[in-house]
């Protein structure tokens, strides 16, 4: 069938009114002095025309409805989500740098960070790039250094790249993650660098995690806990978000101290067991989550 053009334009304006501007069909007939039925046959054929297009996006259809489906299941303040690039490297390095604009957004004053692949190259980021004035004091760890050889492992490192580049005054554990028992853990505890940076965990406003399942455990030298899923800042929990105690001692922030934070970012990378990320958003132990657009679209997934 063809269409005048001046049908084809009465039949458009009539959509405008009605999807766009939010009229109702009697405000509608009201307006071009036709009856309501009309104005609903109208509807309908601008639909069959293809003039109107009525989609139902799914809740994985955009980053932007990925974005807000997490916040309100999980209670969060934020969900940044990353596309995926052309590898997994490539999406990381993005995800640091999206991890940099958070931070500056924050306008934090005492930053600590742990250790992982993401919070890794967002510090080697930061020797390469003009940093913007930060309000920044003060950076500090919030767990140990691991035995490997990896920086990525090693958040006194993480702390002394992002202070450099910042302006900020870096304060330092100098202690192992694992220690062999409680009394080795007890005598790290009393060092005055425990202290400094006990003094400064107790002032927090934002906290950098990276979220890992089991194999981060045993990449960094120790067994995992059979019940625990998804690890964060030293801590463990297992499927339905309670946290559970590990076999051995770890140099970390206090659990009450963690939680006091204003805000916790957890970051999950392209390899992020989607169990692992539940774990932790079931525990509450974060207020905001950085993850690439196929992890988040997995874990909406899981949801629906």
């Amino acid at each position: 069938m063809k269409y005048r053009k001046e049908k084809l334009e009465r039949l458009a304006r009539v959509a405008h009114l009605y999807y766009e501007e939010n009229k109702t069909q009697g405000e509608i007939a009201d307006m071009l002095r036709v009856s309501r039925p009309l104005v609903s046959r109208m509807l309908n054929e601008a639909r069959s025309i293809g003039i109107v297009e009525i989609r139902v996006r799914s809740l994985t259809s955009t980053p932007e409805i990925l974005t807000e489906h997490l916040c309100q299941t999980y209670g969060l303040h934020s969900s940044i989500v990353v596309p995926d690039e052309e590898s997994d490297d490539v999406t990381h390095y993005a995800m640091a740098q999206r991890l940099l604009t958070y931070i500056y957004e924050q306008n934090p004053a005492v930053v600590g960070v742990g250790w992982g692949t993401v919070i890794g190259l967002a510090a080697k980021r930061l020797e390469s790039i003009q940093v913007p004035p930060l309000s920044i004091q003060t950076i500090c760890p919030l767990l140990g250094n691991s035995n490997v050889l990896s920086r990525q492992y090693h958040p006194d490192e993480h702390v002394r790249m992002f202070a450099e580049a910042c302006g900020a005054q870096p304060v330092f554990l100098h202690a192992p993650a694992y220690t062999s028992s409680e009394a080795d853990a007890n005598i790290f505890r009393e060092t005055a660098q425990y202290q400094a940076v006990l003094s400064q965990w107790k002032k927090l406003d934002l906290a950098v995690v990276e979220i890992h399942d089991d194999s981060i455990v045993q990449r960094t030298g120790y067994c995992g806990q059979a019940n625990a899923v998804g690890y964060a800042a030293g801590y463990g929990m297992d499927t339905a978000g309670k946290m559970v105690s590990l076999p051995y001692t770890i140099m970390r922030i206090p659990l009450d101290m963690l939680k006091r934070c204003r805000r916790i970012i957890g970051i999950c990378t392209a390899d992020t067991r989607i169990q692992a990320l539940q774990s932790v958003l079931r525990a509450g132990l974060i207020t905001d989550v950085l993850a690439p657009e196929s992890v988040a679209r997995q874990l909406v997934s899981k949801t629906q």
